[in-house]
C-alpha cells in the first residue's frame, strides 16, 4: 500500500539551470534597499560577480506608490524591493547606466492598492474577510459601516505600504468614528477582524506560468517590536505539518490562483500575498507587489533545496517569455526566522548600532564574531544583523526600522500574536539600547 502523498513545500528552477541562464543574460544586477539581507540570502559562490547591493537614499518626501523604469538598455540591471521605491530607483538606474527591472505600472498599482485588489482576488477566486468599503465624503454614521455581529474591526487605507501604518484596529463604533475623522477625505476598507494566524506566501508571475515558493508565518503588531498594531515585524517558515491540515496547500493554491490573476495582466516578477489562516481555511488580506522581508528567509530554503533563489527567478521572469522548467521540493523546511525591531522612542543615531554581520548577544550587548554564513548554518545562540537605517539618515523616529535579525532557529509558537522567546526579545531590547540619545 503506498504511503501518504508528501505535500510540496515549495517550488522553482534549479540552481545550475537558472544561474546559467542570468551569467548569459545579465553581466551586472544591483540589489537597492536599505541594507544586503537580501542579496546576502541568494548568496551563491560566484553571486559576487555579478549581484551587489546599493543603498538608496531615504525618501524625505511622501513616498510614491507609481514605479518608473529606468533608462538603461543593456546588460547592467537594478532591481528595488518594491513600487514605493520607484522614482528612487529609476534615478538611481538612470544615473549609473542600469536598466531597471520592475513589473508594469498599472497592474503593480491595482495590486497594491489594498481596494481596487479587491476585484483582482475576486477574479482568482480567493476569499476575503468581510468588509464594508466608507466613502471618502459624503459618509453615513458610523453605524452603517459596522455590521452588529462584529467584534473588532481593521481599517485599512487604500494606499496602505509594507510599513503597515496605513492600518489601526478599532474595537468598537466611537473608536471608528475617531478613526475616520482621522482619516477623513481617505477612501477606506473595514474589515471584520479575523483572530486567525497570518501567513504570506511568496510567489513570482513569469510570462508562461506562476511559481508559488515558500509559506511562512508572518508577525504583526507584536509590542516588543513595533510600537504600531498593523506593521510586520518579521517571521518564520512554515511547512504542511506546522499548519492546520489542508492550510498550507490551500495557501499555495491561493497565491498559485493570485498570481496567474496578475500574470494574465502583464505583471512580471515576484509578489507576496498575505493570508489569515481561519477555521482551517484562509483569508487574502492583501498583495505586496514586490519583495517582502520574508523573501531572504524563502532564499534560504531555496538555497538549502537546490533553487535559484528567487530574487533570481523574479529576473529571469522580466527577461524572458517563459521560464526554465521548474520542480517541486517537498520534505521539512529548515526552522528558519527573523524578527524586524522598530524604534521604541525618538533617537539620533548612535555608533553602537550593530554593523551587518554574525553575532553572539552577550550581557553587554551584540558581540561580533568572524564571517557573515547564510542564516542555516549558524550555531544556537547566534544571529545575522541588517541595519535598516544607515549613517547621514538622520534622527531617528518612533516607529522606524531599525535591524533585521535572522536565526536559525524558531523564535515564536505558530499562534496568531505570540510572544518571543526569551533571545528574540533580549535582541529586541539590545537593539534599542543601542541608539543614540533620546530627542
Amino acid at each position: 500500500m503506498a504511503g501518504p502523498m508528501r505535500q510540496t513545500v515549495l517550488e522553482g528552477v534549479p540552481a545550475d539551470t537558472g544561474l546559467a541562464l542570468l551569467r548569459e543574460l545579465v553581466d551586472e544586477a544591483v540589489w537597492l534597499d536599505r541594507s544586503p539581507y537580501l542579496s546576502h540570502a541568494f548568496g551563491t559562490e560566484d553571486t559576487g560577480r555579478w549581484l551587489r547591493p546599493a543603498v538608496l537614499p531615504r525618501q524625505t518626501a511622501r513616498e510614491t506608490a507609481d514605479p518608473v523604469a529606468g533608462a538603461g538598455t543593456g546588460r547592467r540591471v537594478a532591481l528595488a524591493p518594491g513600487p514605493e521605491h520607484g522614482p528612487r530607483a529609476a534615478e538611481w538606474a538612470r544615473s549609473h547606466g542600469h536598466r531597471l527591472l520592475s513589473p508594469a505600472a498599472g497592474i503593480t498599482a491595482t495590486a497594491g492598492d489594498k481596494i481596487d485588489a479587491l476585484a483582482l482576488l475576486a477574479e482568482a477566486g480567493v476569499p476575503v474577510p468581510e468588509h464594508v468599503l466608507v466613502p471618502a465624503t459624503g459618509r453615513r454614521g458610523t453605524a452603517a459601516y459596522w455590521p452588529a455581529p462584529w467584534k473588532q474591526a481593521v481599517l485599512q487605507r487604500r494606499e496602505n505600504t509594507l510599513r503597515g501604518r496605513g492600518t489601526v484596529r478599532v474595537t468598537s463604533r466611537p473608536e471608528l468614528t475617531r478613526a475616520l475623522c482621522v482619516w477623513e477625505g481617505h477612501r477606506l476598507k473595514l474589515s471584520r477582524l479575523v483572530p486567525g494566524l497570518p501567513l504570506t506566501v511568496t510567489g513570482c508571475a513569469g510570462g508562461d506560468r506562476t511559481v508559488v515558493s515558500a509559506v511562512s508565518h508572518q508577525l504583526v503588531g507584536l509590542p516588543e517590536l513595533t510600537p504600531h498594531w498593523g506593521t510586520p515585524c518579521g517571521g518564520q517558515l512554515a511547512g504542511p505539518a506546522d499548519l492546520p491540515p489542508g492550510v498550507h496547500a490551500a495557501a499555495r493554491d491561493a497565491a498559485h490562483r493570485v498570481g496567474e490573476v496578475l500574470r494574465g495582466r502583464g505583471y512580471r516578477g515576484v509578489f507576496g500575498l498575505d493570508l489569515v489562516a481561519e477555521d482551517g481555511r484562509v483569508l487574502a488580506v492583501e498583495i505586496n507587489p514586490g519583495f517582502q522581508t520574508a523573501v531572504s528567509l524563502t532564499h534560504a530554503a531555496e538555497r538549502a533545496a537546490g533553487l535559484l533563489p528567487v530574487l533570481g527567478l523574479h529576473i529571469l521572469a522580466q527577461l524572458l517569455p517563459a521560464l526554465p522548467a521548474s520542480r517541486a521540493v517537498h520534505g521539512d523546511l529548515p526552522p528558519l526566522s527573523q524578527i524586524l525591531v522598530h524604534a521604541r522612542r525618538a533617537a539620533s543615531l548612535g555608533p553602537d548600532l550593530p554593523s551587518p554581520g554574525r553575532y553572539r548577544l552577550t550581557p553587554h550587548g551584540p558581540r561580533p564574531l568572524a564571517g557573515s554564513p547564510p542564516v542555516t548554518e549558524l550555531a544556537p545562540g547566534e544571529a545575522l544583523c541588517w541595519p535598516r537605517v544607515v549613517r547621514g539618515d538622520g534622527p531617528v523616529r518612533t516607529g522606524d526600522e531599525l535591524m533585521l535579525v535572522q536565526f536559525n532557529a524558531r523564535t515564536v509558537p505558530l499562534v496568531p500574536r505570540p510572544r518571543l522567546s526569551t533571545a528574540a526579545s533580549g535582541w529586541a531590547t539590545a537593539i534599542n539600547r543601542a541608539l543614540g540619545a533620546g530627542r
